[in-house]
């Protein structure tokens, strides 16, 4: 009994910390920025995966997968609606910004802005 609650104590965290949105459309803004222009937009298959836990952000954006760690994470002091997430890999540092309501996901690359508007998690943190 004690295995039991021991084995349940454990997924139940692990899965607390992931959180899995889907993307109900895309905006994506080359240079020059633009506030509210996009020069890409589309709805195809797309899913944001955050694990807090493991500092872990996967990014499926069509057909490209993009893999990042989270190195700092925080309030943004300007809009406290939004958490920030500095992200990076081998080839790059981005800044990921997601609404307090799990609505909205920017992803802030130096030459283009990819703005998501999320659907319902499949999974939540609680």
């Amino acid at each position: 009994m004690k295995k039991i609650i021991v084995l349940l104590l454990l997924t139940s965290g692990l899965y607390a910390q992931e959180q899995v949105f889907n993307v109900q459309r895309y905006c994506i803004d080359e240079q020059p920025f633009k506030q509210g222009e996009c020069n890409i937009t589309g709805n195809e298959y797309s899913f944001v995966f955050l694990d807090t836990q493991k500092r872990d952000v996967v990014f499926f954006l069509t057909a490209t997968k993009m893999k990042y760690k989270i190195v700092d994470s925080g309030i943004l002091p300007q809009d406290k609606n939004y958490t920030f997430y500095t992200l990076e890999n081998e080839n790059e540092q981005v800044e990921m910004r997601v609404n307090q309501q799990h609505t909205k996901i920017e992803f802030l690359y130096p030459d283009n802005h990819i703005y998501l508007t999320v659907g319902k998690s499949t999974k939540a943190v609680n």
